[in-house]
């Protein structure tokens, strides 16, 4: 029985089939018999030692090291990997056990390995990934914020972005509802607007900062002894707001933020010539929600 010239631990899970393709491109690559999984109770005999790891979820991206069994790590020879979403999982296999024996064959002196290297799988050829393409971003959230001038409002927003290419800056629409209710007043507020934002990536985390001119249309009314008084005012304003989305990446992320809204004008709720509430020119609020990319 030939002795093994490298051991390679896999750090994952592996399916049996998919070590064995590993195996057979390797020992194609560096002599029949010359690879064996670091399990096998031959791989202490092994003069190499090889390393294989998966640096994404999606298994695109790959880190082969190999070194004499004895050195450190950290002085290993290396190969980065890098498939498309086109390559079937066979061929990524194929490839990371040819670039084993690659390595095996660069870090042994001529001559000694104990078969010549004769490959005879050819290597897939590996392809940049393709860069993820969701520039749309559909937000949904519902929000707390000023309603009149020492009241609360609670509601729902919607918005929709689009990351424009090579900057970072996307233009914004926005839509959102709220209501409160005080001294027997009911408002309802209903916003619109569009503006343009920026952001910036800071790990799985995005911010983004965003100004927004919107008009505001405000609905009141008031039920006393059966009797029903409403009146509508129209103002525009406005908007800044800070957010943060997690995971930055990906179909779905969680987002929370922040804003600030001026208004051309305040407002006042009158009844029978009297002023019983009133807006604030300057109202402030917080929401938490859901976006969706594509």
């Amino acid at each position: 029985m030939p002795v093994p010239v490298v051991a390679i631990h896999l750090e994952f899970p592996a399916q049996a089939p998919d070590l064995q393709q590993l195996l057979a491109a390797c020992n194609a690559g560096a002599g029949s018999g010359a690879c064996v999984p670091s399990a096998d109770p031959s791989a202490d005999a092994a003069r190499y030692l090889a390393y294989v790891s998966w640096l994404d979820e999606a298994r695109q991206h790959a880190l082969v090291e190999v070194g004499p069994h004895e050195a450190v790590r950290g002085s290993f020879e290396f190969r980065r990997l890098r498939f498309s979403a086109a390559d079937q999982p066979s061929e990524r296999w194929e490839a990371i056990g040819l670039t084993v024996a690659t390595l095996v064959g660069a870090e042994a002196p001529p001559g000694s390995l104990e078969v010549p290297v004769e490959p005879s799988v050819t290597a897939p050829p590996v392809a940049a990934a393709p860069p993820e393409a969701r520039p749309w971003r559909a937000s949904v959230w519902a929000q707390a914020g000023s309603g009149f001038r020492t009241g609360l409002a609670l509601g729902l927003g919607v918005s929709l972005a689009y990351d424009l290419p090579a900057l970072p800056l996307f233009p914004v629409v926005l839509g959102s509802w709220r209501t409160a209710t005080e001294q027997g007043i009911a408002g309802h507020w209903w916003e619109a607007g569009v503006g343009l934002g920026a952001q910036a990536g800071f790990g799985p985390v995005r911010l983004a900062l965003s100004g927004l001119v919107l008009g505001q249309r405000l609905d009141a009314s008031a039920t006393e002894a059966g009797v029903t008084e409403s009146g509508s005012s129209t103002t525009s304003g406005i908007l800044g707001s800070l957010g943060c989305a997690w995971p930055r990446r990906g179909p779905v992320g969680v987002t929370l933020g922040a804003h600030v809204l001026q208004l051309a004008r305040a407002t006042e709720v009158s009844s029978e010539g009297s002023v019983v509430v009133e807006t604030s020119r300057t109202n402030f609020g917080a929401s938490l929600g859901l976006e969706g990319r594509f």
